[in-house]
């Protein structure tokens, strides 16, 4: 319920949601900072409730209004553009505010526009709106993203927030020194423990994109600034939609395939770029809302390096436990157990062609066990001059990594082969034999190249090997 309280500057009545009480606010008439007083010992003598309806100094009663929008004009004076439901509830406003989050609208009667809108908690488990000048959540006091007009750094002048997350937003900006659009990423943490873990991994992400500066499909990094309790990244904006986006705009009709292989073979070349790292990084997340769509309707950007890390230096800490991120559907289980490789990459690469074709989304690995099934299927549901390609999808979403291609590089040669490769001839003897096989059939000759060495006895072995040829154990 909202409380009556008085502005101590212009002395002027306004009413605010009752979870403001003792808190500052800022006055709806002339914007000044003031503490809302509820109890009728705080409030001036001439404004302290009698009964239902509160009276001023001068005896004229303030009439208590029947809904919300006569409350706000009684306050205002005007009636025009009142909202009437609460922007981040949708639900109706009471008594001038939202029963819900608490939120109050401005109550100068001027119309509120995008650029007005309420901050808006990034805690998932809250989404309070709350006014545009608090820094914390008045709910759940979780630290907010920046207001449109706010100068960051003495440079960076925030226009409109673009996206929100619970790790941060991501804002359209300018730099008035460049004179040039950015976007920034804005990490938000207000327990100091935490931030230092969150600092951790938005350091790496401004690594892994100055590593990547020369690919033509990942955005530039223009400055990393830490500040006190908060940190932002200044990216290259990228005016456009994700895919994802796009795909539910338009009813999910499929790309053109020509135009998916093209975007699949730049993907492939940013991974076979992270994968080749010393120790080799991994994405973690690649799928639809990643990827990003010029405005030119053929381009693509690769967003979003918040989740990769690297794979680990030694044999042991490659195949150890880590923390548990991916995205259902597009993960494979190794990923989802917390043992993410290189192949796992390739698996959300596949899912992700999977869902640009088709306009559904992937399943895991039971896509790839009905991609097999329509691959055989006698009616032909597949076109023929397409079955190479959802054969490699299906192959790359097999449940055992091992069936999988074994890097980025070998994917991106079946495409610009167009044909899925199912067969290669020992150098040593000719032989031919099935692909990806780690050594020939007939002379034992090795076909792959090495691996890291077993977890148990740090024999090398060649990629595609199951099993140690030196003590027996399983490979990974």
């Amino acid at each position: 319920m909202p409380i009556l309280t008085r502005c101590e500057h212009c002395q002027k009545l306004a009413r605010v949601a009752d979870i403001f009480a003792q808190r500052q606010v800022r006055c709806p008439f002339c914007k000044q900072i003031f503490t809302a007083r509820t109890t009728e010992d705080e409030l001036p003598t001439a404004v302290r409730p009698q009964g239902s309806t509160p009276q001023l100094a001068s005896g004229v009663v303030l009439p208590r209004p029947a809904d919300s929008s006569q409350q706000l004009t009684a306050l205002n004076g005007s009636s025009s553009s009142i909202p009437t439901s609460c922007p981040t509830c949708k639900i109706a406003l009471k008594n001038g505010s939202c029963s819900q989050c608490g939120w109050v609208p401005r109550t100068n009667g001027v119309s509120i526009d995008a650029e007005e809108q309420p901050l808006i908690c990034t805690n998932p488990a809250c989404g309070t709106a709350n006014s545009r000048q608090a820094r914390y959540c008045a709910r759940c006091q979780a630290m907010l993203p920046s207001p449109t007009g706010t100068v960051l750094h003495d440079r960076y002048r925030v226009d409109r927030l673009l996206a929100i997350g619970g790790f941060g937003g991501v804002y359209l900006a300018h730099d008035v020194k460049a004179n040039r659009p950015v976007a920034i990423k804005d990490m938000l943490a207000a327990d100091q423990a935490e931030f230092a873990t969150r600092l951790n991994f938005f350091r790496r992400e401004a690594e892994i994109l100055r590593l990547l500066e020369h690919s033509p499909i990942v955005p530039k990094v223009f400055d990393f600034i830490e500040d006190g309790q908060s940190a932002h990244l200044v990216m290259e904006y990228i005016p456009g939609k994700d895919l994802l986006k796009i795909l539910e705009s338009q009813g999910h009709r499929p790309f053109p395939v020509d135009l998916v292989i093209t975007w699949a073979k730049q993907i492939c070349d940013v991974l076979t770029l992270l994968h080749s790292q010393q120790p080799s990084i991994i994405h973690r997340d690649l799928k639809p809302d990643n990827i990003m769509l010029l405005e030119d309707g053929t381009n693509i950007r690769l967003i979003d390096f918040g989740t990769a890390r690297e794979l680990g230096k030694t044999a042991r800490s490659r195949v150890a436990a880590k923390t548990r991120v991916y995205t259902e559907g597009y993960a494979p289980p190794e990923q989802v157990i917390g043992k993410p490789e290189l192949r796992s990459d390739l698996f959300a690469l596949a899912g992700t062609l999977y869902q640009l074709l088709t306009g559904k989304a992937p399943e895991g690995q039971y896509t790839a066990l009905e991609l097999r099934d329509m691959l055989m299927a006698p009616e032909g549901k597949i076109p023929p001059e397409q079955r190479w390609l959802y054969e490699m999808i299906a192959t790359n979403l097999a449940e055992d990594a091992n069936d999988r291609y074994f890097s980025a590089r070998e994917f991106k040669t079946d495409l610009q082969r167009r044909a899925v490769t199912v067969s290669t001839a020992c150098p040593a003897c000719r032989h031919v034999n099935k692909v990806r096989e780690p050594h020939c059939t007939q002379c034992a000759a090795p076909l792959t190249e090495p691996m890291h060495g077993c977890v148990t006895c740090g024999k090398v072995n060649r990629q595609g090997s199951r099993f140690c040829t030196q003590c027996g154990g399983r490979l990974r």
